[in-house]
């Protein structure tokens, strides 16, 4: 009788709160969109109308609730990926332990109890640093940060009905089941299917057979990064795992899709088995063929594995209440989890959703039929492990770039499992020394660092030299009285014409233009400038740093010198085939090809588009099967690209060139063609009375007349390579390798994925320094010089 009164009385205590609360909480809208969670929200405001909730979902809500959190303003609660161990440290999350030690939403029972077994355990018992001794001697249960509710379970789904039409079994072993793949090869099926462009889903593999092998101990102390657990026997054995099923089992062109081309040649029967979490049958929903008989398997084990067999790999989707100081708000957070952790909302969310949750409350019988295997396996399992385990800033740093890297050449069979080992090993210690010594930086790049700021204050020197000491000596050598005088005429006439421009007057009419750039862009940017000097993760307090952001980029960090060398790529490749073919197409419209009005509309279109839909078009056409590249090179008969991963990272800025081509052509095109048409046609006329062929009147007139417009376009292209961004972020799925980032990637990934903003910030800085000398040493080379005769 106990909890159905501390329950009552709790939301007595709610309902009783006389001024009206509004509760910011933003969702991730992925696997599970955000309509169910609206409903319950509308549900719950229903309930209690002094409550008033703004919960908003979006794809990108990971950055802008980091960018919000970075700024101090923080949600009631969110999904959203952030450093949460830092921000538990800070205390700014909430401990629930209190409430979870309390009644549940109905009243009888703990709300703890209503949870799966272990799924509380991944955020249980940091203390935070701001904890005072009288809420330590008041504690009795350990603190709880993360609260679960949606519970996604790894797994490999298979086609039933394909399964028994051809006698074959869900294999239980590692073995069993490469035999199975090499059965169904034989038999002219590809065995599995697995996103290529987001190699994570690769890692579900090798999560599995680690686990197998080294049980929750072995795997805690992995996720710790403790020395020698990356070069232990047992995980090069799971690393083995994962790379023979990469190499031989995986269908054609794996490594060129995305996760839902990967779904799709399963559903459509291209692919036997496909790895996924259970939000696959919600992702795929109306897209599943009717007849088709989804079932979910677990892992297979080794033979000598410790752990039971049942046991599953999950990744359940948690939500951080902020402490914001107002007990009311707080309170309400709290209460609207309790609801929608109730019984009659988590069977609501399995029956909508078609996916599992956090709770004892959901039943089998509450999914679909697509989802009765997956249901049986979690009702079976006596344990779980979690796919992806807090990880400290660190952690993060090296599960980002150094898995991400040594993940790709395992998978390509570029190196040798032993090999994959070695190297997260050496970036775990690495890693491990760094948290010892935070000043430490290893020189890997000396000399490339030293060629670079060479180069750099040769280039500003020579700048210099050219603008300042020639320019004097030019203008004191070849201004003539002559010239000087139609200046000085100039002048006055304009002031005669137009009047003296008064101070005030000149004043209101940029001044308001200067504060906005001023206020927007240049104050942002001295800002960026003294961050850069120092550490900081966004969400604690900055402390000086000095230049190590700096002397670590371009001494010790290999992803660094991958994404400049990635950039100056970039930079060069797309010119030397943009500027010919603009130029080729502007002349052919300059001398009055047929149709020379409908070209200009039709290379002009893709600028239209812009980056991203652009991106997304190319995206679709280099797909591995089906896509319109390969369509047409097979028809062409080309066979050798059925199948092709144009968007493989040893693929990747190859097939950029043909984007950049259809993308930059048309504005260079329009450029050069303006250019032209304001050259005087008697120029073209008195060399065709001369006998010059059309060849030569491009080279001695066309060219040298429109030299500055070309200058331009240079400086553009230099710009525009240096700068590149959302087309590597969206062609590699946000997750780029060592050899994909650009700097601008990188930039993004060490903020936002990584949390060192004083190191992304130094990044920008160079960015900033690479784009000013590279663009004003490029318009000063190619700058004419116009000397009088």
């Amino acid at each position: 009788m106990l909890f159905p009164l501390v329950g009552l009385l709790a939301r007595l205590s709610l309902c009783a709160a006389p001024a009206s609360v509004t509760l910011d909480i933003p969702v991730l809208v992925a696997g599970y969109g955000s309509a169910f969670f609206e409903q319950t929200a509308r549900e719950f405001e229903g309930l209690h109308p002094e409550v008033k909730i703004r919960l908003h979902g979006d794809p990108r809500i990971n950055d802008q609730v980091r960018i919000r959190v970075m700024a101090g303003d923080y949600p009631d609660a969110t999904d959203a990926v952030l450093l949460y161990p830092n921000l538990i440290q800070a205390g700014r999350i909430l401990d629930l332990a209190p409430w979870l030690d309390g009644p549940n939403w109905e009243g009888d029972a703990p709300w703890r109890s209503t949870f799966l077994p272990g799924v509380l355990d991944r955020w249980t018992g940091a203390e935070k640093q701001t904890q005072s001794p009288a809420e330590m001697a008041s504690r009795h249960s350990p603190p709880v940060y993360g609260l679960p509710f949606a519970h996604a379970v790894w797994t490999i789904f298979y086609d039933k009905k394909r399964f028994r039409e051809n006698g074959w079994e869900v294999p239980r072993t590692w073995d069993e089941f490469f035999a199975l793949c090499e059965r169904m090869e034989a038999a002219g099926v590809a065995p599995v299917s697995l996103p290529g462009m987001f190699m994570r889903y690769g890692d579900a593999f090798l999560r599995a057979a680690h686990y197998n092998l080294v049980g929750p101990d072995g795997y805690q102390a992995y996720n710790q990064l403790a020395p020698g657990t990356r070069t232990d026997p047992r995980f090069i054995r799971a690393a083995d795992v994962l790379q023979r099923l990469a190499t031989r089992h995986l269908i054609k062109g794996w490594e060129g899709m995305n996760h839902t081309a990967a779904q799709l040649a399963f559903i459509e029967s291209r692919a036997a088995m496909t790895v996924s979490a259970s939000w696959f049958v919600n992702e795929m929903r109306g897209k599943i063929p009717a007849g088709f008989e989804l079932g979910a398997m677990n892992f297979p084990v080794f033979a000598d594995g410790i752990t039971d067999p049942a046991t599953l790999q999950t990744q359940s989707a948690y939500y951080f209440l902020f402490v914001n100081g107002d007990p009311a708000r707080e309170r309400a957070a709290v209460d609207f989890f309790r609801y929608l952790t109730s019984r009659a909302v988590a069977a609501r969310f399995a029956r909508t959703v078609d996916s599992p949750v956090a709770l004892r409350a959901v039943q089998p019988g509450d999914y679909s039929p697509a989802m009765r295997d997956t249901a049986t396996l979690i009702a079976r399992s006596p344990a779980s492990f979690d796919a992806a385990p807090p990880a400290s800033a660190a952690q993060l740093a090296f599960i980002n770039q150094a898995m991400t890297d040594a993940r790709y050449r395992l998978m390509t069979g570029r190196i040798t499992p032993r090999e994959f080992g070695e190297r997260l090993e050496a970036a775990a210690a690495s890693e491990r020394a760094r948290r010892a010594d935070p000043d430490r930086v290893e020189t890997r790049h000396g000399l490339a660092a030293a060629l670079l700021l060479l180069v750099l204050a040769v280039l500003i020197g020579w700048m210099v030299w050219a603008w300042f000491v020639q320019g004097r000596r030019r203008n004191g050598a070849d201004s003539s009285a002559a010239e000087k005088g139609a200046r000085r005429s100039f002048s006055a006439a304009a002031s005669e014409h137009l009047g003296r421009l008064r101070g005030p007057m000149a004043f209101g009419f940029v001044g308001p233009a200067l504060a906005l750039f001023g206020a927007l862009v240049i104050l942002p940017g001295l800002v960026s400038f003294v961050w850069a000097f120092t550490r900081w993760d966004g969400f604690g307090g900055r402390t000086p740093a000095g230049l190590f952001n700096f002397k670590w980029l371009l001494l010790e960090s290999d992803v660094f010198w991958f994404a400049l060398k990635n950039n100056l790529y970039l930079m060069i490749v797309p010119a030397l085939v943009v500027v010919p073919a603009a130029l080729f197409f502007a002349t052919l419209i300059h001398r009055g090809v047929w149709g020379a009005g409908v070209f200009r509309v039709v290379f002009l279109f893709p600028n239209m588009l812009g980056g991203i839909a652009a991106t997304l078009l190319w995206m679709s056409a280099y797909d591995p099967h089906g896509g319109l590249v390969n369509t047409a090179l097979v028809k062409l008969g080309f066979d050798g690209f059925d199948g092709f991963a144009w968007l493989s990272q040893a693929h990747l800025y190859g097939a950029l060139i043909p984007i950049y081509l259809w993308m930059a052509c048309g504005f260079n095109l329009v450029l050069y063609l303006a250019a032209m048409e304001g050259i005087p046609d008697d120029l073209y006329e008195a060399a065709e009375l001369e006998g010059a062929s059309e060849a030569r009147q491009f080279f001695t007139i066309t060219l040298p007349l429109i030299r500055e417009v070309l200058v331009i376009s240079a400086v553009f292209l230099v710009i525009g390579g240096l700068n590149a961004f959302e087309m590597i972020w969206l062609l590699t799925s946000q997750d780029p390798a060592s050899g994909s980032h650009t700097l601008s990637t990188l930039m993004v990934s060490t903020m936002f994925q990584e949390f060192q903003i004083g190191r992304a910030t130094a990044i920008a800085v160079v960015m900033f320094v690479l784009v000013l000398v590279g663009s004003a040493a490029v318009m000063r080379a190619l700058k004419r010089e116009s000397v009088e005769i």
